[in-house]
């Protein structure tokens, strides 16, 4: 799973991605996730070069980014993104993205 967070300006962007999930975690996780509107601001695949990978583009399968999970991550981050796979460790229904503190936005160039 790739996993996003919303700058101060509110742009969404990609801040890392999951070890693989186990089949409980993947079956916790679509049981609430919903398909992506049109417009999402993520590209339709992604390379895993970005983490270290050596295959070719991977499809992303979009969805609304309204649901916030806890995951457990090392202190190794390059470029704004954890350099190493994240760790799911629970859906939060209790939070909705306004909870979550945003990023601070890239500086412009």
């Amino acid at each position: 799973m790739i996993a996003g967070c919303y700058t101060d300006d509110g742009e969404l962007v990609i801040v890392g991605r999951t070890v693989v999930l186990t089949a409980a975690q993947s079956a916790e996780l679509g049981a609430v996730l919903k398909p992506a509107r049109h417009g999402h601001p993520w590209p339709d695949g992604i390379s895993s070069q970005r983490w270290g990978g050596r295959d070719a583009r991977k499809p992303l399968t979009k969805v609304e980014p309204l649901v916030v999970i806890d995951v457990l991550a090392d202190a190794a981050m390059q470029a704004g993104q954890w350099r190493h796979g994240l760790r799911y460790a629970r859906h939060r229904p209790d939070l909705t993205p306004d909870d979550v503190p945003t990023l601070a936005a890239p500086a412009a160039t």
